[in-house]
């Protein structure tokens, strides 16, 4: 057999369950306002240690920045010294060329011929010299025609002169001169 109450609860009954739930309540409403508290404390943790990282990672670009600088710099020092070599290459590739032609010019002198004069403008020289024989010149000649370093050879004038009491012959010789072979 069931049996249903039907008297009515006390209100005492009532009271009791009301204030239990009351403090039920406020306890979960005091737990989540600490979670809250928690777990806003921790986010702003996370966020301070997000701007630590972002004002670290700053500085690391900032100093790659620097150091981009530097190798463009670098760079630019790198190219001015190429240029610089590249001048000093050219120059000494010029410098072997007279000095090869000059030796080459001491070894077709010959004897009994002397240069007096050496006149070099636009690889074009002027040689005025003495001689004791125009055969002597002519054997000059034929020598600076055979030269790699000399080309069109060309007799200017042979005059007679008196040097120190023996006669001697005056010359002037022009050609064009080769530097890069």
């Amino acid at each position: 057999m069931i049996r249903i109450n039907l008297l009515p609860v006390p209100k005492v009954r009532k009271r009791e369950a009301l204030i239990l739930q009351a403090v039920v309540g406020l306890v979960a409403l005091i737990l989540v306002t600490i979670g809250c508290y928690f777990v806003t404390i921790s986010k702003q943790s996370e966020v301070t240690a997000k701007h630590a990282e972002i004002a670290r990672k700053q500085r690391d670009i900032d100093e790659l920045k620097a150091k981009v600088g530097e190798v463009e710099k670098y760079k630019t020092q790198a190219q001015n010294l190429e240029q610089q070599l590249g001048v000093i290459r050219s120059l000494e590739k010029s410098r072997n060329g007279p000095v090869k032609l000059m030796d080459e010019l001491t070894e077709i002198v010959p004897r009994k011929l002397w240069i007096t004069n050496y006149k070099e403008t636009n690889k074009n020289v002027s040689l005025e010299g003495l001689a004791e024989s125009g055969p002597v010149i002519a054997d000059f000649l034929d020598a600076l025609k055979a030269s790699k370093f000399f080309s069109n050879v060309q007799l200017s004038a042979v005059t007679a002169a008196d040097q120190n009491g023996n006669k001697m012959h005056k010359f002037t010789v022009t050609v064009a001169v080769k530097y890069d072979i």
